[in-house]
């Protein structure tokens, strides 16, 4: 399977009155994006606000940041399932607008109960909150959504999550008659047989609505753990919309998958990068979790895998699923790596591991949940200006802020991007 991306890098972006790319200056017509988000007739308005590194703004209730994406080559489309048929993704050629992301902001109207009520997501162009979130570092295009009088919450969160998708294929879409700016080229070709063969375990998370992952337009919920080939991942097949606190995972991050990257760049060189498997957390039962984890390692098997790298969406329950996983691939003679955060502050005497096995003696840490951040005020908020923060307390988000790590959007994996690593005490 052999997958090319079209790399057009952004820095940035322009609202005009047509669409236009010329030395990574992004221009889009924002009239034109306006009919694409609304072509469904499921949100009842949309206004677009642009934001870069740098810039005094916070945005606030963020759902998700979905990085442009176009197919211009192949059987598959961009985001199948959701924007075309779920048609293999990853050969062909796709074109990407690189460092940029439709971002997703919105608010719910029906009531909060339980695991469906939605947590905040703040992400700080500025200040030291920048290192505490993802899409800090994108220049971003806010699509800022209004809910139709009297739509449920898994209603609009669908209709938000399409028109999302929608509005990053048609900015991608500009540069379907444009030669890339540079071509990356995605092929797991033959290599030295005799190098180690790893597989990428992606445990991605799934509760119920707004806690939940899609693969080619499908939940998550009664699936089985399945091998799919990384190029699958960059072309948008895995989206997020998991809007749990500090867990939320963009579907950015799933089409730039850090370890999948890594281990492509090492493939032929100390490795034989042997493929995914995507396997979901928080199954209902003790059963349930054990035969997740012993499928996960039987697929493991299968692709004659002598390690396996784990990485980790969401907390609490679903860590029981992450660690059977890794006790299960071990048992089963596949070395595995877990690469999570910590909880137990230093000092504390708590244990820094919801949950743990015996037999995980190679755990990467990647940081520490808990930090309080002194967040300065800002020129400008993107999305509501009073929000609610970690425990439930009200305020105003241009003002000076003394916020919670959770706060900040997709904070668990902000933890491995932007280096906070473990420290031995």
């Amino acid at each position: 399977m052999r997958l090319e991306m079209g790399i057009f890098p952004v820095s940035e972006v322009v609202l005009g009155d047509r669409f236009a790319y010329r030395d990574e200056v992004l221009t889009v017509d924002a009239a034109e994006l306006r009919r694409v988000a609304m072509a469904g007739g499921d949100v009842k308005d949309v206004s677009f606000h642009t934001a870069k590194p740098g810039d005094s703004v916070r945005i606030t209730n963020v759902l998700d940041a979905v990085e442009p994406l176009y197919k211009v080559g192949g059987r598959s489309c961009a985001f199948p399932g959701f924007l075309g048929p779920a048609k293999t993704a990853g050969e062909g050629r796709t074109h990407k607008l690189a460092g940029m992301c439709v971002i997703s902001s919105t608010w719910f109207l029906g009531p909060m109960t339980g695991i469906m009520t939605y947590r905040e997501g703040i992400i700080d162009m500025i200040g030291p909150g920048r290192r505490y979130c993802t899409n800090s570092e994108t220049v971003n295009l806010v699509a800022r959504f209004e809910p139709l009088e009297g739509v449920s919450n898994e209603a609009h969160d669908d209709a938000v999550r399409l028109a999302t998708l929608r509005l990053a294929s048609r900015l991608a879409e500009s540069t379907a008659r444009l030669e890339p700016v540079r071509l990356e080229v995605f092929d797991l070709g033959e290599v030295d047989p005799a190098l180690p063969r790893l597989v990428f375990v992606d445990q991605v998370m799934h509760q119920a609505s707004m806690v939940q992952t899609f693969l080619y337009g499908k939940d998550l919920d009664d699936s089985l753990p399945t091998p799919i080939h990384p190029n699958e991942m960059f072309d948008g097949a895995v989206v997020g919309a998991n809007y749990k606190t500090q867990q939320k995972v963009p579907t950015y991050l799933h089409c730039n998958m850090p370890l999948a990257y890594e281990l492509y760049r090492r493939h032929g060189v100390d490795l034989n990068f042997a493929g995914t498997i995507i396997t979901r957390g928080h199954r209902d039962n003790q059963a349930l979790k054990e035969r997740s984890a012993h499928y996960v390692a039987k697929l493991a098997r299968l692709l004659d895998a002598d390690g396996a790298v784990l990485s980790f969406e969401g907390g609490g329950n679903s860590t029981v699923d992450y660690w059977l996983t890794v006790q299960a691939l071990e048992q089963m003679g596949v070395k595995a790596v877990p690469i999570i955060y910590e909880v137990g502050r230093p000092g504390t005497g708590e244990f820094p591991l919801v949950f743990h096995v015996p037999e995980a003696d190679a755990i990467v840490s990647k940081g520490m949940q808990g930090d309080r951040i002194e967040a300065p005020a800002v020129d400008r908020v993107i999305g509501s200006r009073v929000v609610n923060l970690y425990g439930g307390r009200e305020t105003d988000a241009k003002e000076a802020l003394t916020m919670a790590d959770s706060d900040y959007y997709a904070n668990e994996w902000a933890m491995e991007l932007n280096r906070m690593i473990g420290k031995a005490y």
